[in-house]
């Protein structure tokens, strides 16, 4: 199993100055999307799901527009699962209606536990791109000091034999 990429904020131990630095670098040009996620019509003219729309949106700075959708279908699922536990409540446990809204309920959180791994593979998309990026900053700046160094010693005996076979 693939471990998930971290945020360089959360992960300092095992790195360097400069891969810290690179790795902020890097994530600062993958999060720079400024968007924010929208809500659909449906939450748009509901105040409860305003409410817990706005509450999960502010959750993570890193939601974008791409991920309204999973965020408005978590909202929606959120919300259902809400008022059918409601209902359930009042339910006797031995009326006939409440195994069904047991399974009921049983379907809201495997369609909430779905939106909610739809909103965790783009972030960890992103910090696992922004991982790679500063990986490949730091690659850059390496081959830049070796060909720094190269260029700087240069054998005086080398330059003598190149002047020779002129």
């Amino acid at each position: 199993m693939v471990k998930p990429a971290q945020s360089v904020y959360t992960v300092k131990k095992h790195l360097t100055k400069g891969e810290i630095e690179a790795r902020k670098e890097a994530e600062a040009k993958i999060f720079s999307d400024d968007s924010k996620p929208r809500p659909n019509e449906i939450v748009q003219s509901n105040n409860e799901m305003m409410v817990i729309f706005n509450q999960l949106s502010n959750l993570n700075e890193y939601y974008t527009e791409a991920d309204s959708i999973s965020l408005n279908t978590l909202v929606f699922n959120l919300y259902l699962k809400f008022q059918n536990e409601q209902y359930m409540s009042s339910l006797d446990i031995s009326d006939d209606n409440y195994e069904r809204f047991i399974i009921r309920l049983e379907k809201f959180n495997k369609q909430i536990n779905e939106s909610m791994k739809q909103l965790c593979i783009p972030l960890s998309n992103r910090l696992s791109l922004a991982n790679d990026m500063a990986k490949i900053m730091i690659e850059e700046k390496k081959l830049e000091k070796m060909k720094e160094q190269n260029k700087q010693e240069v054998n005086p005996l080398l330059s003598l034999l190149e002047d020779d076979d002129e």
